[in-house]
């Protein structure tokens, strides 16, 4: 913590004179000429510099500002009746109790309240924090009306005002490390340097008023003495500790069982008294109070249950609701769903799955993918009202839970308030429907149902996109070059023949299919001089030519539903033996689609009849391709590609060659 110049040199003239102060306690050096100046201006002027010094703290900084008022405020009644014992008194026997009595006890409200903010900051609840205090002063209390009332009374203090004062600096000097235990327990019994000091201060002022107290009975009290060092050093360090860095660890502890060592230990002192109250002969005010302290530890009791009982409701909810959106969670779902199935009550499950939500998320960022899963979680929510329940599943999938009697009104609004669209993204929801107790007769065979038709529905309506915006690629193509589009066409469907002769899926057959039928789209950019140049190719030629693919994927990636195809057209040139463009990727780098789209492409090629070639036939383009596969072409594909083609035992792409 930065320090100003002027607090350097105040805290440097507080130590100095707290020392000056020790050495002339210790050898009396001077004799009574130096007691009033030392009393009164160097005793006084360290207790202002410190105030002063805490004061400043409280303006200048604002962390702990609050702390640091009290602390100075908690000063000016000491130093206020320090002066008042001056001046009244001076060095006469003062009555007992003063108005300098008066305005020391003062002193300790303000400091009881900055420790308990020091330890609510640590990790306590204000309200427990109280109690605790509460609970410590009455058992406090109990001791001392136990044990000190008759030596006060026979120390010639009769009054109840002289009863209450006497008792008054113990009690509250004990409450006062106590508080000092609570704040060590807080911050996990690790204090940084500043709250040490702090913590030492308080502790060093409690022995000292108490020792105070005990000669003021017995009137051997003297002031100037070695005693007066226990409220000095204080004044100098609590000055000190008010421009020391703030420790950081405190606020961050978690209280635990920790908080509880000061509110039992005295409980347990409350109950000790009680029991010593009915055994031997004590005042009853000793009574009194350790029933008060019982009192207080129930209170503590009750606001402990209650806030656990806050913190565990709030850990349920958090429990069942997803962060983002509000709506249940997954857990929340299979709860509700066991529930519906134990009662054989009607109700429909409905899984939805976001369709262009990934597209969405890498085009926009994430931040603005989780703002459209709350707009759509919140559009969720309304459309299903009261007919039903909405959740969210995680990721991109929701779901909705029925009850009966709900129409097919709300399963489409359901639908529909998980669909929006705007410029460059259209977001639909792919649905699965179970029906309880129709469909399934437990909570995860209705989720598999219902998950099972999701993905048959997400996958009809990705083919049927996919499909479209294939066949509206390559219109325009087969628009611009006849030829390019119509070889197209012929390689697609013998592409599609051999993935699924190497045991390609329907979905995945499909797209090798469109890869196919799209590998050339990017030659709609080529000129025609180029692409129809009667000889071979020069090299700036073919450099511009083998820009194709990367045109190409550029083109079909621009269709959401085509954005797995854009890869297989980008590596539709690739090499086994990585010679091929525009990556140079060998052997698995390339996609498996990509690989048999090459294959399928180079056997058309040789059966094309092209400007600068003239076509081989079905057979010596099928031994080409067996005399490649290992170097051009993936050994693998081209087997594969033989066999469907002699099954076919013709060239699906020509009439047979005999």
């Amino acid at each position: 913590m930065h320090r100003p110049r002027l607090v350097r040199a105040l805290i440097a003239l507080a130590l100095a004179l707290t020392a000056a102060y020790a050495v002339r306690a210790i050898g009396h050096y001077g004799g009574e000429r130096l007691d009033g100046f030392f009393v009164q201006w160097i005793y006084d002027g360290v207790a202002v510099i410190g105030m002063v010094l805490c004061i400043w703290r409280a303006i200048r900084i604002r962390e702990g500002r609050a702390v640091w008022t009290l602390i100075a405020l908690g000063f000016a009644f000491q130093v206020a009746g320090n002066e008042v014992y001056t001046v009244l008194y001076g060095y006469d026997v003062a009555p007992f109790p003063s108005v300098a009595d008066a305005l020391w006890i003062a002193c300790y409200v303000p400091m009881i309240a900055a420790l308990a903010l020091r330890i609510h900051a640590a990790g306590g609840a204000r309200g427990v924090v109280l109690l605790d205090i509460l609970i410590a002063i009455a058992a406090l209390s109990s001791i001392s009306a136990a044990f000190l009332v008759d030596a006060i009374l026979a120390g010639g203090s009769s009054s109840a005002l002289q009863l209450a004062t006497s008792l008054a600096y113990p009690v509250f000097d004990l409450v006062l490390a106590t508080l000092v235990l609570q704040l060590a327990a807080a911050g996990g019994w690790r204090l940084g340097r500043g709250t040490a000091l702090l913590a030492f201060c308080f502790v060093c002022w409690a022995v000292t008023d108490s020792v105070y107290a005990y000669q003021t009975i017995q009137e051997t009290y003297l002031g100037g003495g070695l005693l007066d060092l226990g409220w000095v050093v204080p004044f100098a360090l609590f000055g000190v500790a008010a421009w020391m860095a703030p420790d950081p660890a405190i606020a961050r502890q978690s209280p635990g069982l920790r908080a509880l060592v000061v509110p039992a230990g005295f409980a347990v002192v409350a109950l000790v008294m009680v029991v010593y109250s009915a055994i031997a002969n004590v005042t009853v005010l000793s009574l009194v109070f350790s029933a008060t302290a019982l009192v207080f530890v129930i209170a503590r009791f009750v606001v402990t249950y209650r806030s656990y009982l806050v913190v565990l409701g709030v850990t349920e909810e958090e429990a069942t609701t997803d962060a983002l959106t509000g709506l249940g969670n997954r857990r929340a779902l299979t709860s509700d769903l066991d529930a519906v199935v134990a009662s054989g009550a009607d109700a429909q499950l409905l899984l939805y799955d976001l369709n262009g939500f990934k597209g969405y998320n890498d085009a926009f960022g994430h931040p603005a993918g989780d703002a459209l899963l709350e707009r759509l979680g919140g559009c969720l929510r309304a459309a299903v009202g009261d007919a039903g329940v909405a959740y969210r599943m995680g990721g991109d999938e929701f779901c909705v839970l029925l009850y009966a009697g709900a129409g097919e009104q709300v399963v489409s609004a359901a639908s529909a308030a998980l669909s929006e669209g705007g410029e460059g993204f259209a977001i639909s929801a792919s649905l699965g429907r179970a029906a309880l107790p129709a469909d399934a007769t437990t909570a995860a065979e209705a989720l598999r149902t219902a998950d099972h038709r999701m993905y048959q529905d997400k996958r009809s309506t990705r083919g049927a996109a996919g499909e479209q915006a294939t066949h509206a690629l390559l219109r325009v193509l087969t628009e611009r070059h006849p030829d390019v589009g119509d070889h197209s066409t012929g390689v697609a469907d013998l592409a599609e023949a051999v993935a699924r002769e190497m045991g390609a899926s329907d979905e995945q057959a499909r797209e090798v299919r469109a890869g196919a039928a799209l590998h050339d789209i990017g030659k709609a950019a080529i000129p025609d001089a180029i692409l129809s140049k009667p000889g071979p190719l020069d090299e700036g030629e073919w450099a511009f030519m083998r820009r194709h693919t990367l045109i190409g994927e550029r083109i079909v990636a621009s269709a959401h539903a085509l954005a797995s195809v854009a890869k297989l057209v980008r590596s539709s040139h690739e090499r086994w033996d990585g010679g091929g463009y525009p990556d140079g990727l060998a052997a698995e780098a390339s996609p498996l689609g990509a690989r048999i789209i090459f294959v399928c492409d180079a056997f058309d090629a040789m059966l094309a009849d092209r400007p600068y070639s003239a076509p081989l036939g079905f057979e010596p383009a099928l031994a080409e391709l067996e005399r490649c596969a290992g170097s051009q072409f993936d050994p693998q594909v081209v087997a594969a590609f033989v066999t469907v083609a002699r099954e076919r035992a013709l060239s699906p792409l020509e009439p047979a060659v005999s």
